[in-house]
């Protein structure tokens, strides 16, 4: 990438697209923007069409992830042979410290919690940024003066980046994700693998032993390969016989920990080593172990009504999240299923489809698409509803143990995020009446 004070143009003025224009601007780049809506935010140049010729005018253009491949500008730059950088990219050449990357279909916004919450214990000045809501740029623009800092990646985070090399890298697990962005799961892996693409012997990946498509970012690396697993001994801390294990010494007993299924079990492995790794003592380890609840909308504990448990996994927005939530319940479920479309292919789910799962509701854009996959593969306790608060009342009636939101879907046909879509559930829970 240019050092030279180039003309930019940055595309797309949300969060990320604020932040990264700030910080060009901050360093003395001619910035101008570029967003489809009609808002204008002051202080930054904007503008207001798009054409060949335009494009041509600059040194690289600035996307921020939420612009996808077919965008105008996007097609432009190609066509004129004009570099095109994330906001990722460009965050990270302005960071100072060393950086911990953490990518993955489900876990990413967990796992860099526990590990920001670990070397903060440990005395370390860090701060969790990136996909989780807090702009990279931001970060770089603020000037803190940190130890590390630590990176939830999105493939879409991934898809324009140059020269990145985070000193730790991190692949949790993968599945078909994002499939209305990406033209095949393959295309979707490769870009993931970007993470570590730049890493040298220096560096470190930390990947999922018992996931091989993980396993195999090892091949596309110099970076020294740290396998971690809940059923092997791979890793300085490890699971034995129900114990979180540091080497030879015992750190506790897997039933203080306050997290709900298997795959939070690996996420706290993954931490718990990184910290190894950056000489975090046993007392601290042990404390995030016994310490650490999960974030709202993933696996989240709402109430006990008339004997029935109701969870809240508004972040389960695939299939694979989903069966995670399934798993982690302990008796008989019934599901709500249901958003905005990720071209998912649901019979596959409905084919394999958890004897705990006694019915399921429906509700949401692509309520029909799943229902008819259900149809297919012959699951026929199941019904579409209207709304989510409809959902939750029919399962309300139903026998069952557990009553949980995982919808397997984005939110976005009816919700801003999938916060509120969790927070709509929460409140059809504390509205039953039987």
């Amino acid at each position: 990438m240019s050092v030279k004070k180039d003309t930019i143009m940055v595309v797309g003025m949300k969060a990320s697209g604020i932040s990264v224009a700030s910080l060009l601007m901050q360093h003395g780049h001619t910035v101008v923007c570029y967003d489809d809506s009609n808002e204008r935010i002051s202080g930054f140049e904007y503008l207001d069409k798009i054409t060949s010729e335009i494009i041509k005018k600059f040194d690289y253009i600035v996307v921020s992830p939420s612009i996808p491949p077919e965008h105008t500008v996007i097609q432009n730059a190609l066509l004129a042979k004009i570099p095109i950088f994330g906001e990722l990219e460009i965050g990270c050449q302005y960071l100072d410290c060393p950086q911990i990357m953490v990518t993955g279909t489900n876990g990413k916004t967990t796992v860099v919690t526990m590990i920001e919450k670990l070397l903060s214990l440990a005395g370390f000045k860090t701060k969790a940024v990136g996909n989780i809501g807090y702009p990279v740029s931001q970060l770089a623009l603020d000037k803190t003066k940190l130890d590390y800092a630590v990176i939830e990646v999105s493939s879409f985070q991934l898809e324009y980046i140059d020269k990145i090399k985070p000193y730790i890298s991190v692949i949790l697990n993968l599945a078909p994700d994002h499939l209305d962005r990406y033209k095949s799961y393959n295309d979707y892996v490769i870009c993931k693998r970007k993470i570590s693409i730049n890493q040298d012997k220096n560096d470190y990946i930390f990947f999922n032993n018992e996931d091989g498509l993980a396993r195999q970012f090892i091949n596309f690396t110099k970076a020294k390969g740290m396998p971690v697993s809940t059923s092997k001994k791979l890793s300085s801390v490890y699971i034995k016989d129900n114990y979180y294990m540091h080497g030879d010494k015992t750190l506790c007993n897997v039933k203080l920990c306050k997290l709900r299924g298997e795959h939070n079990k690996f996420n706290l492995l993954i931490a718990l080593n990184i910290g190894v790794l950056l000489g975090v003592c046993d007392e601290h380890l042990v404390r995030l172990i016994k310490d650490y609840t999960l974030l709202p909308n993933r696996i989240e504990y709402v109430s006990t009504l008339y004997g029935k448990n109701y969870y809240n996994d508004s972040k389960g927005t695939n299939i694979h999240a989903c069966r995670y939530a399934i798993a982690s319940m302990e008796g008989s479920v019934g599901l709500i299923m249901g958003g905005s479309d990720k071209n998912e292919d649901f019979c596959e789910f409905f084919e394999n489809i958890s004897e705990k799962i006694k019915f399921i509701a429906v509700t949401g854009g692509n309520a029909q698409k799943i229902y008819n996959s259900a149809m297919k593969m012959g699951f026929t306790n199941i019904c579409i509803t209207n709304t989510l608060k409809d959902a939750v009342n029919i399962l309300s009636k139903k026998d069952v143990n557990n009553v949980l939101l995982s919808p397997c879907c984005a939110s976005f046909d009816r919700y801003r995020n999938y916060n509120e879509r969790g927070e709509k559930f929460k409140e059809a829970v504390y509205a039953i009446k039987i």
